[in-house]
């Protein structure tokens, strides 16, 4: 019988960036990969995610208000789900390396409830050579280190 010397692998699982009711909420960061129709809205129709490293600091914050905080470095999952949002990601056509700068500029009463509207900012390739975050190493493979591209 083979015994195997097994690790644990730390999987990074990016928690979900919820928008809430104020102004200047903002996430900040390199996006590691973006699927133009990797997410779902609320009513389940197809919308863009991208998976982002953070940058700066960032907040998510629920519909009653609670808010979690996400450090740099962690990641966050920004999906196209508000109608102001999902233009703006498609507009940018995103691509992995790029570094991305979402806010929450206006909140606008409609007879239909609150649209939210948001500033997009781009700065293409700016994050490098976009990579997985590091994980544990496999007992049977060993790879030099690579140094993080300057951000």
């Amino acid at each position: 019988m083979t015994t195997y010397n097994w690790e644990d692998v730390d999987v990074p699982r990016g928690a979900f960036i919820s928008w809430g009711e104020t102004t200047g909420q903002f996430v900040c960061g390199k996006v590691l990969s973006y699927d133009p129709q990797g997410g779902t809205d609320f009513n389940n129709r197809i919308c863009p995610q991208a998976v982002i490293e953070l940058i700066e600091p960032a907040a998510s914050i629920n519909k009653a208000g609670v808010r979690t905080d996400f450090p740099a470095g962690e990641l966050v999952v920004v999906k196209g789900d508000k109608v102001s949002l999902k233009r703006a990601i498609e507009a940018a056509n995103l691509n992995p390396g790029d570094v991305v700068k979402i806010t929450l500029s206006n909140l606008v009463k409609t007879a239909n409830g609150t649209v939210k509207e948001f500033d997009f900012k781009i700065a293409r390739g700016a994050g490098g050579q976009a990579k997985p975050p590091p994980q544990t190493q496999s007992a049977f493979t060993q790879t030099a280190p690579q140094s993080e591209p300057p951000f």
